[in-house]
């Protein structure tokens, strides 16, 4: 496994994995302070552990790579996911966890499968994974964490 072919790729991953070293370190420092359940230090440190374990993973696949195999994302791509998330995050407090989560998951879906890809079919699926999985979520944090997420002000 040599580094330097795809050197680009690689150092990008690298500097994922140190960034989720520096994550869980800054986790440590939380306390805990529940009585049941859950502490505060819990889904950082759940979090930060699996952002490791993606890097290493994402890392390792970099290094397998062919040299100079072409990159599918673009610098586009990835300007258009932060202005999302950004969108994403201003929308929490006026609308909440789950209805801006499936307004993102299923900008993002569009944003990353190819034109070719799309059908009524397909737009169906993601519709229905974009709906599905923030209310899994939600339910999940609510029901196993005892965690509320934000509901929004249009709900209070």
């Amino acid at each position: 496994m040599d580094i330097r072919k795809n050197l680009g790729s690689n150092l990008f991953n690298i500097v994922l994995l140190l960034v989720g070293i520096a994550l869980f370190c800054s986790a440590q420092t939380i306390q805990a302070g529940a009585v049941l359940g859950q502490g505060a230090d819990f889904m950082p440190k759940l979090m930060s552990i699996a952002w490791i374990v993606l890097s290493v993973m994402n890392l390792l696949n970099g290094l397998r790579e062919p040299e100079g195999k072409k990159e599918n994302g673009s610098i586009r791509r990835f300007l258009l996911t932060l202005a999302l998330l950004f969108v994403y995050i201003y929308l929490l407090d006026p609308i909440g966890f789950t209805l801006a989560s499936i307004l993102y998951v299923f900008a993002q879906t569009l944003l990353f499968v190819p034109k070719e890809k799309r059908s009524v079919k397909n737009y169906v699926l993601f519709a229905v994974v974009s709906v599905v999985l923030p209310i899994a979520i939600n339910l999940l944090f609510q029901n196993v964490f005892s965690l509320i997420l934000p509901e929004g002000m249009l709900f209070k």
